[in-house]
């Protein structure tokens, strides 16, 4: 007599594909990702962000604006917002904390739009312990911007190595994908511009620095910073930090071609399941 499988043996199949798909978009080591899904006006304490943390600091000229950057196969953050960075009236800077990273790499990535190219070239935005904000001398992180003729171009910088800027010289009122990366062990800082989504970790970076081992114990904010005295006008959006390139340049998903692969392989196993019976 046919020995007929048994319905847990032929659904097995389903619950270890439904696993896989659910894990398809887990990040066990993204520390924060912030798609400024908040009220429009001065970035500050009353903004709480998605890990729970109020915004510090504040600035007039650093503020949340209607709209937000999206790149090519970039998986968005939630929030149809972005902060907005004007500089050339007032100084000041906003950070938030995230759990503290003390060895292996990390990785910052943000969507940024210029629409008046900076007058000099200085630091907009870094990481650095918590609660502090972005100063341009001791960052463990910063990426700056730089000035070019036909448009500005983006530089990354550590302690204890002067900032260098990539050669790429981009557009005005263009959005590109920008990540930066720092390794405890080398104190060397990496910039990439517009990596490609999906795939692996460039082998190159566009801009490569090397700091002072040691200098650099723990990395636990992120924070922006409006200059004085240099003009500019920039838009920042899906800001993230983690500790892996997927953390920081998730690729976007598609959750219904895995609802139908799922309802697929569901009434596929229903139907062996009944030719088993018959």
């Amino acid at each position: 007599m046919r020995t007929l499988p048994s319905f847990q043996a032929l659904t097995k199949p389903l619950v270890v594909a439904a696993a896989v798909l659910a894990c398809e978009s887990v990040h066990a080591t993204l520390l924060y990702e912030d798609g400024f899904n908040y009220s429009t006006g001065n970035l500050g304490s009353s903004d709480v962000a998605p890990n729970g943390n109020p915004w510090g600091g504040g600035n007039s000229k650093i503020t949340v604006n209607t709209g937000s950057l999206s790149y090519n196969n970039l998986q968005d953050a939630t929030g149809a917002n972005s902060v907005g960075i004007v500089w050339g009236t007032s100084a000041g800077s906003v950070f938030n904390n995230y759990t503290a990273v003390t060895s292996g790499s990390i990785y910052y990535s943000f969507l940024i739009n210029a629409s008046v190219a900076p007058s000099a070239a200085t630091y907009l935005t870094a990481l650095n312990p918590s609660g502090a904000s972005p100063n341009g001398g001791t960052d463990a992180l910063q990426v700056n911007v730089g000035v070019n003729a036909g448009g500005y171009q983006l530089g990354v910088r550590t302690s204890g190595a002067s900032a260098k800027l990539a050669p790429t010289v981009l557009s005005l009122n263009t959005t590109y994908l920008v990540v930066a990366e720092f390794t405890f062990s080398s104190a060397v800082a990496n910039l990439y511009i517009n990596p490609v989504v999906g795939n692996p970790q460039p082998a190159t970076p566009d801009q490569t620095v090397t700091g002072t081992v040691g200098t650099v114990t723990t990395i636990a904010d992120l924070g922006f910073k409006a200059q004085s005295a240099p003009t500019g006008t920039f838009t920042i959006d899906d800001t993230r930090v983690g500790t892996t390139w997927d953390d920081v340049v998730p690729l976007a998903t598609v959750p219904e071609p895995s609802a139908f692969a799922l309802a697929g392989l569901g009434l596929a196993g229903l139907a062996l399941f009944r030719r088993s019976r018959g």
